[in-house]
């Protein structure tokens, strides 16, 4: 059973109020990654070690960013791989999720993810591809590891509901990926917060974009 170390409970007890059960059911979803990994190569094989806090902390720390909508807004969760984020913001209540991934041993595994975790109702396991699948009216936009923004921006153009939004998890280069979407048209406002897992990353909101 994958462990989580004391200063990671604390901050999903205090910073996120969560409760026990909460607590309980994503343990169940670190020790799910962890036996499925073998299988279908989920997570980076460096970071299976320490799930709590390479992907479930992660992931989480998007959270008071989207409790907000979560109750009634729609998030759409691009390339969602082994469910990070959609799952874990699932799990911390979001009612609306789609978790759309294009490879179908992944949309498996979601699947079971979204049974085991008692989020079924929840999710929507979309397997298609971004650029085909039905427009999903998002009021928000996740992607974790996905794509560079102008790419990424070009595929949400037919999923984001006027006056949507995103809020991504992006890595060391966030600065250039914010420069190349400018060069390549898009106008938007954005608002970085530093990550609490990548020292190098951040948590990125995009309002208002267009081109």
């Amino acid at each position: 059973m994958q462990s989580i170390s004391e200063p990671v409970k604390t901050w999903f007890e205090t910073d996120l109020n969560v409760s026990r059960e909460t607590l309980d059911r994503l343990g169940l979803y670190a020790d799910l990654v962890v036996k499925w990994q073998p299988r279908i190569n989920i997570v980076g094989a460096s970071t299976a070690d320490d799930v709590w806090t390479r992907h479930l902390q992660d992931s989480a720390q998007l959270w008071p960013y989207l409790k907000d909508i979560a109750s009634s807004g729609k998030i759409v969760d691009f390339g969602s791989g082994a469910g990070f984020p959609g799952i874990v913001l699932a799990v911390l209540g979001a009612n609306d999720v789609i978790l759309m991934e294009s490879n179908t041993k992944k949309t498996i595994f979601l699947t079971e993810a979204a049974r085991v975790c008692g989020v079924l109702g929840q999710t929507e396991i979309a397997r298609e591809r971004i650029e085909a699948g039905v427009p999903r009216n998002a009021d928000v936009i996740t992607a974790r590891a996905f794509a560079p923004l102008p790419k990424l921006l070009e595929l949400g153009q037919r999923h984001l509901k006027p006056g949507g939004h995103y809020i991504l998890l992006k890595g060391r280069a966030f600065e250039d990926e914010l420069a190349e979407a400018r060069a390549a048209g898009w106008t938007f406002t954005v608002t970085t917060h530093a990550s609490l897992v990548d020292p190098e990353g951040v948590v990125m909101i995009l309002q208002g974009v267009d081109r």
